[in-house]
């Protein structure tokens, strides 16, 4: 089904986007600029895909760590990446996740408007 989201996303600069998805039962597919984003919602934890021309990162947000998925095209190099999710909210239309990834505090937010 087709939704209009909004997402802020906010570390050292805060982005703050509308955009149009699709939402299935447990997934949420939408594109940010160039890239491709595919969100699986499941029970306890949040998969989140995020693909352009050059890269993939995959990430795996549960409470406590994860290693995620960086892979860079061209160069064929794949890299690990701990993933300290720090607060993970799932509501029916709403994300709150609360990440540290290399190093560096994150804080995403995802809400279904439409």
């Amino acid at each position: 089904m087709k939704k209009k989201i909004h997402i802020k996303l906010a570390s050292e600069d805060i982005i703050d986007i509308f955009v149009d998805a699709i939402k299935t039962d447990n997934k949420i597919t939408y594109k940010d600029n160039d890239i491709s984003v595919v969100i699986t919602i499941l029970d306890d934890e949040i998969h989140m895909k995020r693909k352009s021309d050059d890269y993939t990162i995959s990430l795996i947000f549960k409470l406590g760590d994860t290693i995620s998925n960086y892979q860079v095209f061209g160069g064929s190099k794949t890299f690990d990446l701990e993933t300290h999710t720090k607060k993970l909210i799932i509501d029916d239309d709403k994300i709150l996740i609360d990440y540290n990834l290399g190093g560096n505090d994150f804080s995403f937010e995802l809400e279904v408007i439409e």
